[in-house]
């Protein structure tokens, strides 16, 4: 597991976590990124297990982010349109069964606790958004590598480099990469 700009212990993991402007109390907010594999469900599985612990809340994100359409031309602008309307509706159905997969695969008892959100754009600034009020990120690091993760555009690098709370990456089991 790695860290960055916090602690992977069941502490808070920074101070002032947990509480408001006037140091009252409240319930720590950590949002998970869930994406279809098995560092995804790990997160959601290390979220979960540290909300225990801490009395957070859990809100798993599952992101559609269709592929950028290529083309021009009036000729064409219909067909892509149409297609286009087609792939939105697929990617969303696939993040909606990502993150019921991932929600699945949590003890019984913790399923109903975790809040639970598809949202449409580009992962990296979907996460960032959602995270801009959280207390802690987590993240499954898929393990690509620095060169691999650089020419795939890395989500979890991108969320590194500008995330303003804590991240957690949490690394897929060692039998499962992807």
């Amino acid at each position: 597991m790695t860290v960055t700009r916090g602690q992977a212990d069941d502490a808070t993991p920074y101070a002032g976590a947990g509480r408001d402007d006037q140091g009252h109390g409240r319930r720590e907010r950590i949002v998970v990124g869930v994406d279809g594999t098995a560092a995804g469900v790990a997160a959601l599985r290390w979220a979960v297990e540290h909300a225990r612990g801490s009395g957070s809340r859990v809100r798993a994100v599952a992101v559609s982010e269709p592929m950028p359409m290529v083309g021009s031309g009036a000729e064409i602008a219909g067909g892509l349109t149409a297609q286009s309307m087609l792939d939105d509706e697929e990617f969303t159905a696939a993040a909606q069964a990502w993150l019921n997969e991932a929600i699945t695969a949590l003890p019984v008892d913790a399923q109903q606790s975790v809040e639970r959100e598809v949202v449409r754009g580009a992962a990296a600034t979907v996460l960032l958004e959602e995270a801009r009020e959280a207390d802690l990120l987590v993240l499954g690091n898929h393990g690509h590598g620095a060169i691999t993760g650089a020419l795939t555009g890395s989500v979890a690098q991108r969320c590194a480099h500008h995330v303003k709370c804590p991240l957690v990456l949490v690394p897929a089991p060692p039998d499962q990469t992807g």
